[in-house]
């Protein structure tokens, strides 16, 4: 067995939405809004939303992501925060959708985003490295194929300083199992400044355009767990691993 065959295998032994002002508390999660896809699939957009720890102000994230390049499109992210704390979450929400609304309807963002397989944050037992899952088909029949995803963790270098953390930002890389077939679909060398002191990854899903009935446009959601102002902060990336963005 290769490398990232073992990887894969032992990584396990490794490492509401909501809509009236909150109280700032003890660090915070971002929750995730799959906003769809392009007709021909290339394009994905999500949201991630919530209640800054810290300040308690709202703010909304937008991105949309080009995945044959596995790069940002329509000039996002779009980051729009309301700073002030008794201000609801939906103006925030409100206020991100109208600056990314010109981007996401020149891309066709209209096809919905289905998803096939979902990490909820209140799962017991799962350490959050691996992920399997197949192709739904019609009604009740099996799924489609076998794909396997596993997380390797790591030190890696950036130019943020998380020094007061008493430990280097961590990068992750993901390894992808088809039929027996290793592929590294991502790997860091330097952890970006817009992820901050890494903690560390967890698969949050995988989704698929609606009407999909092969892997070629399917997203990761990772859940990026980051030293915040009180405590751990959970943010989102999605990158392909499908055919489309492996090419």
């Amino acid at each position: 067995m290769g490398k990232a065959g073992l990887v894969l295998r032992g990584l396990a032994l490794s490492l509401g939405l909501l809509l009236a002002p909150a109280a700032a508390s003890a660090a915070e999660s971002a929750q995730f809004n799959a906003l769809g896809f392009s007709e021909d699939g290339r394009y994905f957009a999500f949201e991630q939303f919530g209640i800054q720890d810290g300040s308690g102000f709202p703010y909304s994230d937008i991105f949309l992501i080009d995945l044959d390049t596995d790069r940002f499109a329509g000039g996002t992210p779009v980051r729009a925060r309301i700073d002030d704390e008794d201000t609801a979450l939906s103006a925030a929400r409100q206020k991100a959708f109208a600056e990314a609304g010109e981007a996401l309807n020149a891309h066709g963002i209209y096809r919905p985003a289905l998803p096939i397989a979902l990490r909820g944050d209140g799962e017991l037992n799962d350490d959050g490295l691996t992920l399997s899952y197949g192709i739904p088909s019609w009604g009740l029949a099996e799924t489609q194929g076998e794909f396997h995803l596993g997380l390797e963790i790591f030190k890696a270098p950036s130019a943020t300083n998380c020094e007061f953390f008493e430990g280097a930002p961590m990068g992750y890389a993901l390894v992808r199992e088809t039929e027996g077939q290793i592929d590294e679909i991502h790997r860091d060398t330097r952890v970006p400044t817009s992820r901050g002191c890494v903690i560390t990854y967890k698969f949050y899903g995988v989704f698929l355009p609606f009407g999909a009935y092969e892997n070629t446009s399917a997203v990761a959601v990772l859940s990026v767990w980051s030293h915040g102002f009180e405590g751990p902060d959970r943010r989102f990336i999605a990158l392909p691993v499908g055919e489309r963005g492996t090419q």
